[in-house]
């Protein structure tokens, strides 16, 4: 019986040994790439900031979108790393280690964002400061430092790799206040006028002439295109003058997201039959971008027959 029972015992340790080995060696994968790319994202991020200045300011928006969707990403694999559970629980330091580098990030990325008036990610009211982000960002680096050989006596002798932390050691309000001073990433306007619809529609016509059949009301839509990467507040203003000296005029605002296209509500004019004059349409704001259409001024005819 004490045989059996030492077999049983040696078996089961045995069946013990073989499970950890092979929870140990899963997580020693999942975790290596995990540090990798971590490292790696230290790593660009930090030159980033130190060498940006000689990106055009496209280029420099992309990468630094590359990197906040990068970091979000690893808040999923923060949490598929929490179980199983190992013993000792090394997997539970580094998925919380994660996730509270994940938030030191961020705030570091917003931070640079909105100093360069680029999209970033989102922080909350209870996001660290600045200061406060880079500080936790060495202290969790140095306590992984600490901790990541704890399964290097266990089954599958694993010692996984150590946390960089070059740009928690960056003075970054330096050197994002010299990526502000460069030319090439200088926020810039560059509202369009993309689209204006008439209905009725207008007969064919020179150049800058709008000519109407006989009506009582002219409708109007301007679309207008922000072409930079920053949000863009615009003012428009559609003016009609007769030739008698009656204006109809009206103004609307505006702020475009980055990169996008907005139409703004469709307003009515009244006119009449064989009235004359000018209609223009004009975006007001911050300066505008040279090469750029800003504004448009037309003669206007309605016709008193719809011959023209």
């Amino acid at each position: 019986m004490i045989l059996v029972f030492g077999r049983e015992v040696s078996r089961s340790a045995r069946q013990e040994n073989s499970a950890r080995l092979s929870e140990n060696l899963s997580f020693s994968s999942v975790a290596g790439t995990l540090l990798t790319q971590e490292n790696s994202f230290d790593t660009q991020l930090a030159t980033l900031l130190t060498t940006g200045s000689h990106l055009t300011r496209p280029q420099f928006a992309v990468q630094l979108s590359e990197l906040t969707q990068e970091v979000s990403a690893w808040r999923n694999v923060a949490g598929l790393m929490m179980t199983p559970v190992l013993s000792p629980n090394l997997n539970v330091t580094l998925s919380q280690a994660t996730v509270i580098r994940v938030t030191d990030y961020d705030t570091m990325l917003a931070y640079v964002a909105q100093t360069l008036s680029l999209s970033g990610p989102t922080t909350s009211n209870s996001a660290p400061t600045l200061g406060a982000a880079q500080l936790s960002l060495s202290a969790t680096a140095a306590s992984w430092g600490s901790q990541r050989h704890q399964l290097s006596g266990a089954p599958g002798s694993v010692t996984l790799s150590a946390l960089t932390n070059v740009s928690g050691k960056l003075n970054v309000p330096q050197d994002v206040a010299t990526l502000a001073s460069a030319p090439n990433l200088a926020a810039t306007r560059a509202i369009v006028i993309s689209a204006i619809q008439i209905q009725p529609a207008p007969f064919p016509a020179p150049a800058l002439t709008l000519l109407l059949a006989p009506t009582t009301s002219m409708l109007v839509q301007v679309a207008v295109s922000n072409l930079r990467e920053i949000a863009q507040p615009v003012s428009l203003s559609l003016v009609l003058t007769s030739a008698s000296g009656e204006v109809q005029q009206v103004t609307m605002t505006h702020t475009l997201a980055p990169s996008t296209s907005f139409a703004f509500a469709s307003h009515s004019f009244t006119v009449h039959s064989g009235e004359k004059g000018t209609f223009s349409v004009t975006l007001n704001g911050l300066p505008a971008a040279p090469g750029l259409r800003h504004s448009r001024t037309y003669a206007l005819s309605v016709s008193p027959t719809g011959a023209g």
